[in-house]
């Protein structure tokens, strides 16, 4: 467990709700490095979240930078393997408890006076009317650490060397995709190129792909690819006559058109 990773996602860190838990299910797991694998299973369990809501969560911390994944590593079981970049590096505060908002620990006197003290007693007031003492200048510097921009990039899987090609032809063809897919579910996708090609996999993207939209993550064209497994293979054989919608009173003549070539087929059989 790393306390000083711990202490940075309570105090440093801006995700909220589940991406916030899920960090901290890393962090406590994280080594002196702020690395830790974690499958997606042990992260439901500690979350308690549904499998969407983590991976949600997972992507939502990848974008962020504040999660990166480590590439070319996994953990005993397969798990992927994650780092928080923004953690390293940082130290936290000897005396002062882990979590924001704790004005409490070991080794803290109170001030002269009583916990208490009213005007004129105890700590006076700097000029200008501010306090100068060591917990304001803690907070000072805390609020000018949030203020500056943060440069990390949003993380990207890394795509293991077979789904290279695909990569590449998606981006060739304007589609571009977030890769924060696990080990897993690149397989899946490479379980697709195998069965239907890669030609096949960058059309039916392309065709819903708008220009000028947002790049959609890869657990979005995962789901449209298994598609390709439920289509339909055959195609129509040549005796079947295409009937498009026709008008009214159009129907009687569509089925005479099919039956005469059906009897032109048979008598030409030798």
């Amino acid at each position: 467990m790393s306390l000083d990773a711990t202490d940075w996602v309570w105090n440093q860190s801006a995700a909220r709700g589940t991406a916030l838990v899920v960090l901290l299910a890393v962090a406590d797991k994280a080594g002196a490095d702020c690395t830790a694998y974690a499958g997606t299973a042990m992260l439901m369990q500690r979350t308690r979240a549904a499998r969407s809501t983590v991976r949600g969560a997972v992507d939502t911390l990848l974008d962020s930078g504040e999660l990166l994944v480590v590439a070319g590593v996994t953990g005993p079981a397969g798990e992927t393997v994650y780092r928080l970049p923004l953690a390293l590096g940082h130290t936290r505060t000897e005396g002062a408890g882990n979590r924001p908002g704790s004005d409490s620990g070991p080794g803290r006197k109170p001030a002269p006076g009583g916990p208490e003290t009213g005007p004129g007693e105890g700590r006076k007031p700097a000029p200008g009317g501010s306090e100068t003492g060591p917990q304001n200048k803690k907070n000072k510097r805390e609020q000018e650490a949030q203020q500056q921009p943060r440069t990390s990039t949003p993380a990207r899987s890394p795509l293991i060397p077979e789904l290279h090609p695909l990569g590449d032809a998606l981006a060739a063809a304007g589609v571009a995709v977030r890769w924060t897919l696990g080990l897993g579910e690149q397989r899946d996708v490479w379980r697709l190129v195998q069965a239907h090609g890669v030609e096949a996999l960058v059309e039916l993207a392309a065709r819903r792909t708008q220009p000028g939209t947002e790049p959609k993550p890869a657990r979005y064209w995962l789901r449209v690819w298994g598609d390709l497994d439920r289509a339909p293979s055959a195609r129509p054989s040549a005796n079947v006559v295409p009937l498009r919608s026709p008008p009214s009173g159009a129907y009687t003549d569509n089925l005479a058109a099919g039956l005469a070539l059906l009897k032109a087929q048979k008598e030409g059989t030798p």
